[in-house]
């Protein structure tokens, strides 16, 4: 049976799930995904693997000796020589720690008491004070895994360095807008010929184009099937993607091989400091007790984004919860899609490119900082203020300051 994910707040992501027994990798029967695929661990090559029974899906650029294969009945061997252990315990050295940090300040409004995302989060502050005090950015490279990067804006153009497409449609008509909207946040959206609010200035931006179901495009186009998502983020690190946004969440958890390729490369990325940057999605839950994926894996280089509103309160949309480690104004923002207009978007989609452009604003000072630093200066920098007549845990830490966490780095 296939399951279709949906993706917050206007796509659907279309690849195919099933739920299986328990994935044991080392035996000689081995559960698959509806499509037949699994990830194994072996040096072979592809005319090796074949002899046992393998056809080669996909072989991990960033994760060595990580291969995506399908069983086939031809020359069928015992499968439990191909197998090798070491690959499946990188989840486990990578799994999340968030400490206790007691935030002090509690200001209602960062900014002249400012509505609109830019100043709440104190950007504007901090680009003065980069500015001030005559402080380049280094360039940052961020992926973005969505629907696709339409370079529909000047700003756009300027800051794409590359782009991948994953999927099997290359037909830019029908690719949805929200990849687009991801990037017009991070290099600023235009009117006219004005460029607004550019939050991630020194973002180079690669795109990595994943399914979506407005592509419209044949079941058998799909590439990499299942698997899609695991083989996008290997190609966003392989890239040399120091921040990856994923603006898109899922309720369904994924069949056990889908998790264990995605955790699996992304685990493996804390040895290059790469960080994620999740959606929390948009059901309104709290995913303390009921997950969303790829947000609730239990790793550390994971970062979870929910979003609030102008008032201070959580947007009645976002997930919510322990879970999420901090929020982003991301509601009504003005940006560009595919065909260059604006448009009024929200949703945690938008507020976690806000995070992400913190994030390549701190690395653009020094990308030398090791993850778990970077995850304690960005969480001690929260505003911890929120509306008081909203009484639920919105995040952990609290709200974004972009000029707090700028303070923390000057100070070193």
């Amino acid at each position: 049976m296939h399951y279709f994910k949906s993706i917050y707040p206007i796509v659907t992501l279309c690849f195919f799930l099933t739920s299986c027994g328990s994935f044991n990798p080392f035996n000689s029967t081995v559960d698959t995904t509806s499509d037949g695929s699994y990830v194994i661990e072996s040096g072979m090559s592809d005319s090796e693997l074949l002899t046992y029974g393998q056809k080669v899906i996909y072989r991990y650029k960033s994760v060595p000796n990580m291969i995506a294969v399908k069983s086939i009945n031809i020359g069928k061997k015992n499968q439990q020589y191909i197998f090798s252990r070491n690959i499946y315990t990188i989840p486990d050295k990578n799994r999340k720690i968030r400490s206790n940090i007691i935030n002090t300040a509690a200001m209602t409004r960062n900014s002249d008491n400012c509505s609109e995302a830019y100043c709440e989060a104190r950007f504007n502050e901090a680009y003065d004070y980069l500015q001030n005090n005559n402080i380049a950015l280094n360039p940052i490279d961020v992926a973005i895994v969505d629907s696709g990067v339409v370079p529909a804006t000047l700003s756009i153009q300027n800051a794409l360095a590359s782009s991948s497409n994953i999927s099997g449609d290359t037909n830019i008509n029908n690719w949805a807008s929200h990849a687009t909207f991801i990037a017009s946040v991070l290099a600023g959206s235009v009117s006219g010929h004005t460029i607004n609010n550019a939050y991630a200035k020194n973002a180079k931006i690669h795109s990595v184009k994943i399914s979506f179901s407005s592509d419209n495009e044949n079941v058998d186009k799909r590439r990499f099937g299942s698997l899609q998502i695991s083989v996008a983020l290997d190609e966003a690190i392989s890239l040399g993607a120091k921040i990856v946004n994923l603006s898109f969440a899922y309720s369904q958890k994924p069949d056990d091989n889908v998790v264990m390729a995605e955790k699996i490369v992304m685990a493996n990325a804390l040895k290059k400091g790469v960080i994620f940057v999740c959606a929390a999605g948009n059901d309104g839950k709290n995913i303390d007790d009921y997950p969303v994926f790829p947000a609730s894996y239990d790793l550390n280089n994971i970062i979870v984004v929910g979003s609030h509103d102008s008032d201070l309160s959580r947007a009645d949309t976002s997930n919510y919860g322990k879970s999420v480690d901090l929020s982003a104004q991301g509601a009504l923002m003005s940006l560009n899609d595919k065909n260059g207009s604006l448009q009024f978007v929200g949703g945690t989609s938008f507020a976690a490119p806000l995070v992400v452009s913190a994030l390549s604003i701190y690395y653009g000072l020094s990308s030398q900082f090791d993850v778990n630093t970077t995850l304690h200066k960005l969480f001690a920098s929260t505003n911890i203020y929120y509306n008081s007549s909203d009484s639920l845990q919105n995040s952990r830490y609290g709200r974004l300051d972009v000029k707090k966490l700028l303070e923390s780095v000057s100070k070193n």
